[in-house]
This record gives C-alpha cells, sequence and structure tokens, in this order.
C-alpha cells in the first residue's frame, strides 16, 4: 500500500510539474523573418522572469494570422499588417521591430558593393555577368522569392525601381527561407535576398548597396515585425512579454541580433 501511494503522490506531482513548466513557455509561431530576434529578445525575457520563449519553425505571416484569429496561441508573429481579408478575426497588431532585408551572395563572389541600378539589372536579367559590375567572368545566378514572400515585398516597398521590373525568368525560385539560405551558401556566384537575421545566423555574405552597409543608420530597405492578438485572450504572461519587447531592456538583444528597435 504504501509503493501504490508513492508511486501516485509520483505521477501526482509528475503531472502538475510537467503542467507548471508547459504554462511558463510562451510559443509564438508564425513569419520565418525575425526569428534570430525574437529568439534572443526571449533569451532575455527568460532571464528577467524565468519563463520560456519558443519560436517554432515558419509557418509564415498568415498561418501566424489564423493560429492567433483561432485562438490557438495568445501570440503569433508576422512580417506585414493584417489584410482586409483577415480583420474577421479581430486581432490587435503591434509592431515590434524592424529587419533590414539585405542582398545576398555565394562567398566566391569578388565583389563589396553594388550600386542601386545594378541591383535592379542583375534582378531584372539585364546584367548576366558577373565581370559587368566588377567581378570575375562569371555567369550571375539569381535566386528569388515567392510572390507574396515578405522580403520581396519589403523590396518592392523601399527599394527605389524594384517594384517596376520584372524578375529574370532564369531564376531559380526558392519558396522557403531555408533554401535560399542553402543556394547562397552552397551555390557559386549566386545572388539573392532576405532578412538580415537570417544572413547573419547563417554566415552568409552581405553585400553594400550604395557602399551603405546595413547595419548603418538609414539603411532604407527594411521590412517590419509584429505579433498580433486577441486582446481578450492575452494570458498575464503573454503581456509581460509584449510589454518587454517593446521596451527598451529589449534594444541591446534586438540590435545585437540584427533588428531595428522601434523607438
Amino acid at each position: 500500500m504504501k509503493l501504490n501511494i508513492t508511486i501516485t503522490t509520483a505521477l501526482i506531482l509528475g503531472l502538475i510539474f510537467s503542467t507548471n513548466v508547459a504554462a511558463e513557455t510562451l510559443v509564438i509561431p508564425g513569419t520565418g523573418d525575425g526569428v534570430a530576434v525574437l529568439e534572443a529578445v526571449g533569451g532575455e525575457f527568460q532571464k528577467k522572469t524565468g519563463i520560456s520563449v519558443e519560436i517554432p519553425k515558419s509557418i509564415g505571416s498568415g498561418g501566424g494570422v489564423k493560429a492567433a484569429g483561432s485562438e490557438k496561441v495568445n501570440l503569433a508573429r508576422v512580417a506585414r499588417e493584417i489584410k482586409d481579408k483577415e480583420k474577421h478575426f479581430g486581432l490587435s497588431y503591434t509592431p515590434v521591430f524592424q529587419i533590414p532585408t539585405v542582398f545576398l551572395v555565394h562567398s566566391s563572389v569578388g565583389i563589396e558593393n553594388l550600386t542601386e541600378q545594378q541591383v535592379l539589372d542583375i534582378f531584372s536579367g539585364k546584367v548576366t555577368n558577373w565581370k559587368d559590375v566588377g567581378g570575375s567572368d562569371s555567369e550571375i545566378i539569381v535566386v528569388r522569392r515567392e510572390e507574396g514572400d515578405s522580403s520581396l515585398g519589403n523590396l518592392q516597398r523601399t527599394f527605389p525601381g524594384f517594384k517596376d521590373i520584372t524578375l529574370t525568368p532564369t531564376a531559380f525560385l526558392a519558396k522557403k527561407t531555408y533554401l535560399m539560405v542553402a543556394q547562397i551558401a552552397n551555390r557559386e556566384n549566386t545572388i539573392s535576398f532576405g532578412p538580415l537575421d537570417v544572413a547573419l545566423t547563417n554566415n552568409l555574405k552581405i553585400l553594400k548597396i550604395n557602399n551603405k552597409e546595413a547595419s548603418s543608420a538609414g539603411y532604407p530597405y527594411y521590412g517590419t515585425i509584429g505579433l498580433v492578438y486577441k486582446d481578450n485572450n492575452l494570458t498575464d504572461i503573454s503581456q509581460k512579454f509584449l510589454a518587454f519587447i517593446t521596451s527598451a531592456e529589449a534594444y541591446p538583444a534586438i540590435k545585437n541580433a540584427g533588428g531595428n528597435p522601434l523607438k
């Protein structure tokens, strides 16, 4: 009997412990942009509160909106604002930091800088050899993203002339960020674009544009990462995280991971 009581008690304690652990973990699904920044902020939040933050593999901004809209999660991450067709979910949106959109090349590409016009000429297919922009005599392999990708949208919004070009039909289409990373990391003479935090995490070569580095003040090509939620579905933990990530306490973690705080 004593043994049975001991086992039962242990099971109850184990259940309580596992429940508490689950309750002390905040899961934030959504876009693949800004993941490294959110993980860095989550790490600082855990140091401060003891509450862990989990940033799962990307399900896209739309997936994040649906998850928060159906109240499966308290907070979700997005790389855009809420679309008109999503407003029926009744979600609130809070921008939390900016992520520069950068141009990435394979380490074999022997240039460090492009002008804005050279970028347009490369991605439209007018320039097809690196020698024409100061590099070696090698074919330029363009890796593009799909329509609706947040980085592509950022460039169409912030890069002069980018929305007016037709991307070269010879470009390799990478439908996921990790596929783009694999191409740039492993295929010589490639060029693409993506979030700065992704580039830093994967040690990819980042080009200057008009001699301006992505980390420079005033770098003009960027997107905004935000959190979406239902006000009546916010828990005490999610409210604490929302307050933390929008406070000055989170600025160093955001900056060090490749983001720009919204001050």
